[in-house]
């Protein structure tokens, strides 16, 4: 998945839309930037970044929006939730993935920090605070099982996971309005199962 730099007119509609009156001095044209990604199992919406430069260190606020209502991504399941409700969800066994890697970067959890691994051995190396990594939507993980119950409305994904920084085999439920939960299976080591 690719980000697309927004031309400065849409940049300034963006920051209007989205500041309140105590961000006025965090985001302005001059000195802020915004980009926004397609998402496959969203139809109308697009997540927006706002970033600004001349903070040190940089500051950035993540947004999904249809280009005019704009929810602001807080860290919990809330705007997720509100735009499945309200713009509908389209997850399939090829969508189910990019979601649940989207999902696992922007809700925090109580169990703490979930990674889809790409592979069980990525434990060993991967960094939790590496954007680029976390932000990898189309990372697949491999071994993966990806189940669609029809009758209940569905998908049952079993996958390597970084469970609270343990290397987990996890079984994860996404309902078909997007609700995720995930059990931890059994613990992985070194690429085999415990």
């Amino acid at each position: 998945m690719i980000w697309h730099r927004l031309d400065r007119d849409k940049t300034v509609s963006m920051i209007n839309r989205v500041k309140s009156v105590g961000d006025f001095v965090l985001f302005s044209p001059q000195t802020s930037e915004a980009k926004a990604l397609k998402l496959p199992f969203y139809e109308s919406f697009l997540l927006y970044r706002l970033t600004n430069f001349s903070s040190l260190p940089t500051f950035s606020m993540d947004f999904l929006s249809d280009g005019e209502s704009y929810f602001y991504m807080d860290g919990s399941d809330g705007p997720i939730i509100q735009i499945n409700q309200k713009a509908g969800l389209n997850l399939n066994a090829k969508t189910v993935i990019p979601y649940l890697n989207f999902y696992y970067c922007f809700v925090r959890l109580p169990e703490g920090e979930i990674i889809l691994l790409k592979s069980p051995e990525e434990a060993s190396i991967i960094d939790l605070y590496d954007d680029e990594r976390r932000e990898d939507f189309d990372a697949v993980p491999t071994p993966l099982s990806v189940e669609d119950v029809d009758g209940e409305a569905l998908f049952k994904v079993t996958a390597p996971v970084l469970y609270d920084g343990s290397p987990m085999e996890a079984l994860i439920t996404v309902t078909k309005d997007g609700k995720v939960t995930t059990q931890p299976k059994r613990m992985l080591t070194m690429g085999r199962t415990q």
